[in-house]
């Protein structure tokens, strides 16, 4: 694995080199992500006025405003360069983009309210962020406050719950296998924020107070 490299400014030249990779790395994630989302929300849009099935309706309201977020993500204090971590970023936001609608509908009104709470927990976790919000591990400041004072994660909390709901009413091989590489990817990424913020301060003292990443008392 290697390690996350800080951009720093070390003379004229790279200062103007740095900020350029930066621009078309970003601007690259930004047509990729785009390129996946537009088949994706028209498919399950279609589905939806096929079928009327809610939880397709809801994971593709769900993952426009993740996209509307991510495109629109502020540039972070310092620039993470690590190969490792813009893929387990990457590959965590596009994964799911694959999800497919199961042939016969299965929705249950109880599942679709555990749904809406995945969904919930992490659009709010993800508003109280607002301008601190990004894909690839970065300090953009530490946050304390609301969710963030049960767990260090709340926003990969709510997707672990909405996502699991939505692959129980669209079960199929391809949706359960998709969401087990999603899960282990996804704390890949947790761990690699971990391992960014661990050099800053008071991010350590946040993580001696807020004991849980994920899932109280679990992880």
């Amino acid at each position: 694995m290697r390690a996350p490299v800080i951009v720093t400014e070390t003379g004229p030249a790279a200062t103007r080199a740095a900020p350029s990779c930066g621009k078309l790395r970003t601007l690259a994630c930004n047509v990729g992500l785009a390129a996946c989302y537009l088949p994706f929300s028209w498919g399950m849009l279609i589905d939806f006025m096929h079928t009327h099935r809610l939880s397709s309706l809801i994971l593709t309201f769900f993952e426009t405003l993740i996209v509307f977020y991510s495109l629109f993500r502020p540039a972070p204090k310092q620039a993470n360069t690590s190969l490792y971590d813009w893929t387990v970023a990457l590959a965590g936001t596009f994964i799911l983009l694959l999800l497919r609608p199961a042939p016969q509908v299965h929705d249950h009104l109880a599942i679709i309210a555990l749904q809406l709470v995945g969904m919930s927990t992490s659009l709010a976790a993800l508003f109280s962020l607002n301008k601190s919000f990004g894909l690839v591990a970065a300090n953009r400041g530490v946050k304390r406050g609301g969710l963030y004072g049960v767990v260090r994660h709340p926003i990969y909390a709510g997707y672990f719950i909405s996502f699991a709901a939505y692959v129980v009413q669209n079960a199929t091989v391809w949706n359960a296998a998709l969401y087990a590489v999603f899960v282990c990817i996804e704390l890949l990424r947790v761990a690699a924020e971990e391992r960014v913020l661990s050099g800053d301060q008071e991010y350590v003292s946040y993580a001696r107070s807020t004991r849980w990443r994920v899932v109280p008392f679990l992880y």
